[in-house]
């Protein structure tokens, strides 16, 4: 099992700027490969080297945190990730995914994941079918109809609003007033905004 290869992009060690966890100091492993082509997107997930499950690991326990985010790209497409993830909750950590929420971990993986944050996009399946932390980025196309649906289909504990960064606007007036009429109905949890604070901050 420790012979087993990973393709990745980047491994760094950070705080969360996203969501409920912001703050949080965590391991971001970044695995290469999607299977959505947002036209928006501001992650490289391009495969930049592999390594094995143990060099995996010594590089995770080197960051000195014990909490590890499995993030891409799309991290459910890597078809060794249950180990992996047996082998972190061995050693102690804390684990969460963040999917694009078209694919299920399955019940064994599902089981082990302390945390799923999940970011649908309009016209992609939705296969994923609970989540901790659900977080539509508002960008063209995002319509309160369509973010209603997915808090029909898909449950969670927490909804959150993350206004688009286009590389020339951050779409933070759509997605305020996008906000206000979600919640007019008064759901429970309300939804709430999430601002990609590690780019204000300037952290990695």
């Amino acid at each position: 099992m420790l012979g087993m290869l990973y393709t990745l992009h980047e491994i760094f060690g950070t705080l969360q700027g996203e969501g409920r966890n912001t703050g949080r100091p965590c391991v971001f492993v970044r695995f290469s490969g999607c299977n959505l082509a947002c036209p928006w997107c501001d992650t490289d997930f391009s495969p930049k080297f592999r390594l094995k499950l143990s060099a995996l690991l010594d590089r995770i326990l080197a960051e000195k945190t014990n909490s590890v985010i499995l993030t891409g790209g799309e991290p459910l497409l890597q078809p060794e990730l249950l180990p992996l993830v047996q082998a972190l909750k061995a050693r102690g950590f804390w684990v969460g995914v963040e999917t694009n929420g078209t694919l299920e971990p399955g019940p064994e993986l599902r089981a082990l994941l302390d945390y799923i944050a999940t970011s649908p996009k309009v016209g992609a399946p939705l296969e994923l079918v609970q989540a901790d932390e659900v977080r539509l980025v508002v960008a063209e196309g995002v319509t309160q109809a369509w973010c209603e649906e997915i808090r029909r289909r898909l449950p969670a504990v927490d909804y959150y609003l993350s206004p688009c960064d286009d590389g020339t606007h951050i779409h933070v007036h759509e997605a305020i007033a996008l906000l206000g009429k979600l919640n007019a109905s008064a759901p429970e949890p309300p939804w709430r905004l999430s601002f990609q604070t590690h780019k204000l901050a300037g952290i990695p």
